[in-house]
Parts: structure tokens; C-alpha cells; sequence
């Protein structure tokens, strides 16, 4: 039998992304596995990017505001899933660069993704599920 001891899933929220978190959710289940749902916040990475660059200040609590928006949405997702769960929510770059370092960091034995990250498989160093 495959150990599957981690799977890690990419939600930006989108309908195809939620569908990956449902296959995610099965499979974590099926094989016992810690849910790890990955979530990055591109627009406050960018925001803050260029606030910082033109010396414009931003809200202090901006990003701990987006953070608790995601969760609120991710949260009720996740209520039926009773195994262990973690939501990583970041505004440290653009999903297409960050993927593969957060998989590197992660080390799941399984990766799903949507197919608007198909391109970027060669980058990810993990077994892959893409979702249509």
C-alpha cells in the first residue's frame, strides 16, 4: 500500500480550486493523511509590494484582515473533514512562483492543483493530482 502521509492542496477559492479541496479532503481521508490547504494572498503581496516601493503606507492590519477573510470562507469548507487540517495562508508572492517553494518546504507525498497550475508541474518537486 502507498503512504500518503500529507497532502497538500492550492485553493485561490475559484470553483475549480474548491473541487481540488473535495478531492483533497477524500483522499486524506481515505488514507489518513494531514490536509494541508495552501493559500496565497496576491493582491496584498502585490499592494504591499508597492506600497513599500513608493513609500505609501498601507493598513496596518491588511494582511491580517485578508488572512482571517480566507479562513472565514475555508473554515466551513473544511467542517466535515475530521483528520488533521492546517490552512497556510501567505501574501509572500504569486502563486506560480511560490507553489513549488512552498511543496519544497511541505514535502507532501501528494500535491492537487487546479489545471491553471498544469504548466508548472516540472517546477514541483511532489506527486501530482490536477484537477479540471
Amino acid at each position: 500500500m502507498v503512504n500518503v502521509n500529507k497532502i497538500l492542496v492550492c485553493v485561490d477559492l475559484t470553483p475549480t480550486s474548491l473541487k481540488a479541496l473535495e478531492w483533497a479532503k477524500d483522499l486524506a481521508k481515505k488514507y489518513g493523511s494531514e490536509l494541508v490547504v495552501y493559500h496565497e494572498l496576491e493582491d496584498i503581496y502585490t499592494l504591499l509590494k508597492v506600497s513599500t516601493s513608493f513609500g505609501i503606507p498601507s493598513a496596518p492590519d491588511l494582511k491580517e484582515n485578508a488572512e482571517k477573510n480566507v479562513k472565514d470562507r475555508i473554515k466551513p469548507l473544511l467542517k466535515d473533514f475530521e483528520g488533521s487540517c492546517r490552512l497556510l495562508i501567505e501574501a509572500k508572492g504569486k502563486v506560480i512562483d511560490r507553489l513549488p517553494e512552498v511543496v519544497e518546504e511541505e514535502k507532501p507525498d501528494l500535491t492537487v492543483i487546479t489545471q491553471e497550475y498544469e504548466r508548472d508541474i516540472v517546477k514541483i518537486n511532489s506527486q501530482i493530482l490536477v484537477i479540471k
